[in-house]
């Protein structure tokens, strides 16, 4: 997913196609392996409630990233209109959004990869 936000970042012709293909296959991923994944590690006498733990990050990151960090470092980057908005055209606008959600791809990836060494 983070491979997919930095070719988002680059904003070259196609990585939009590209970049939102491969980010959108690793959110149906993600969906399709947290069931059976709840289930082998905590058993099934919880299981609603790990579940619905597990799944909580889809729209609370979706409010922190795309509706805060996104709308804040877009406002940073856009320039005051004379009716009293703003405006941002070009590539620039979105890019550190998405080097940021890369790197949280990231940090992600490493904290599950250590919690994942010390559980065996």
């Amino acid at each position: 997913m983070a491979f997919g936000f930095v070719i988002l970042a680059l904003a070259v012709p196609g990585s939009l196609y590209i970049g939102s293909i491969l980010v959108g296959i690793c959110y149906g991923i993600r969906i399709a392996i947290s069931v059976p994944t709840a289930s082998e590690l905590f058993g099934l006498k919880y299981y609603g409630l790990i579940y619905n733990i597990l799944i909580l990050n889809l729209p609370l990151g979706s409010f922190l990233f795309s509706g805060l960090l996104a709308g804040i470092l877009y406002d940073m980057e856009a320039t005051p209109t004379a009716g009293g908005g703003n405006t941002c055209v070009g590539a620039h606008c979105y890019r550190t959004t998405f080097v940021v959600m890369a790197i949280a791809c990231i940090i992600g990836f490493g904290i599950k990869g250590l919690m994942s060494f010390y559980a065996l």
